[in-house]
């Protein structure tokens, strides 16, 4: 008896450890993708485009209305909005997923700012703000800070909400009066990203060396882990690439960049080794096909960059035992299925080397067993 109550205890604790786990520790935040985050839609005063909904005011897609001509960053439309002293205009979307309190969130859009949107203008300011209702600002989570410019430029709003919210809304938002009008901050707004959970990114880097130190065929492979894809990749301070596959490298010390969707970046320092200072090929006097991973295959030790490669290999008797168009593919000691005999046998090896110069090897290996 004492036993099943023993064992009841353990099952009531574990049960109390879970609940407690799956109400007091904050679940990890994931990404939140936006509905049409380019602002895809028929361009037109106070129209939205699909998937976002009116906050407040009449926000317009652009270009076209009040003689707003930028193009768009990203798609064919964006966001125009203006705001002033007791009028604000925004958009809003309900979210797939709600934000979660006390996560850290990145939101990047491009932002730009519009001498005149039916009013004169001083400045574009945007309030991003989380709430539970289309015009609902419970929350001010980011704002970008005054600006001016009249061309695209890329912000990373960073916010950590203090509550959960199932909607997220975008105003031009007023800091300080216009002198100019009373409509006086304006903004236009396009190509926002998902609202991503905030992990900086990392990147670690694996190597393949050179096959000597004449030939630039090392090759680094750049691993990312955090951060929020798509990433870029660039070496040596080279150009930004989409493959993280850097072939045909020299031996050295190389500088390798990654940078993820919101602009966060991450470097790693890998040196490409040369084993070998002379370019070579040797071939194995004898190999023993017992599979103890040591000297298995009979195959050449290649420290060159070579083509036009083959390999026979011939028995005592003149017989082709085993033939290759591939220095990786080795002879397993088999031939038509069943193991040779232990004895000498005679390869014929020819290639083409790193330089252009033609090979001919010519040699026994001793099967052993």
């Amino acid at each position: 008896m004492s036993g099943m109550f023993s064992d009841l205890t353990i099952i009531y604790g574990i049960l109390c450890c879970w609940l407690f786990l799956a109400l007091c520790v904050p679940a990890e935040a994931q990404q939140i993708p936006l509905s049409n985050p380019s602002l895809e839609g028929r361009t037109g005063k106070g129209l939205v485009p699909s998937g976002w909904l009116v906050a407040n005011g009449t926000p317009d897609t652009q270009p076209g209305v009040f003689e707003i001509l930028l193009a768009p960053s990203a798609g064919k439309s964006y966001i125009g909005v203006h705001s002033g002293k007791g009028f604000l205009e925004g958009i809003a979307q309900k979210l797939p997923a709600s934000l979660k309190q006390d996560s850290t969130y990145v939101l990047s859009l491009d932002l730009a700012f519009t001498l005149y949107y039916l009013y004169p203008a001083c400045y574009g300011n945007l309030a991003i703000f989380g709430g539970n209702a289309p015009g609902d600002t419970a929350e001010l989570l980011w704002t970008s800070g005054n600006f001016t410019h009249e061309n695209w430029q890329r912000y990373h709003a960073i916010f950590r909400p203090h509550g959960n919210y199932t909607y997220i809304s975008c105003w031009a938002y007023p800091t300080t009066a216009c002198n100019k009008s009373m409509y006086g901050i304006a903004l236009l707004m396009d190509n926002l990203s998902a609202i991503d959970p905030l992990i900086p990114p990392a990147v670690q880097a694996s190597v393949k060396p050179c096959s000597c130190g004449e030939v630039a065929d090392g090759r680094i492979m750049l691993h990312v882990t955090g951060g929020a894809p798509p990433y870029r990749y660039r070496l040596d301070n080279g150009q930004w690439q989409t493959d993280s596959v850097f072939p045909g490298l020299a031996a050295g010390s190389h500088v390798a960049e990654i940078m993820d969707a919101h602009d966060y970046s991450a470097g790693v320092t890998a040196k490409v080794e040369s084993p070998w200072k002379n370019c070579l090929v040797v071939m194995p006097g004898a190999f023993s096909p017992n599979n103890d991973g040591l000297n298995d295959l009979f195959r050449p030790k290649v420290y060159d960059v070579i083509h036009d490669y083959r390999l026979r290999v011939y028995d005592r008797w003149g017989a082709l035992v085993f033939m290759s168009n591939a220095p990786e593919v080795g002879w397993d000691g088999n031939f038509k299925g069943t193991p040779a005999g232990v004895q000498v046998y005679v390869y014929i090896c020819t290639f083409t080397d790193s330089r252009s110069e033609q090979h001919l090897l010519k040699g026994t290996v001793m099967l052993v067993r």
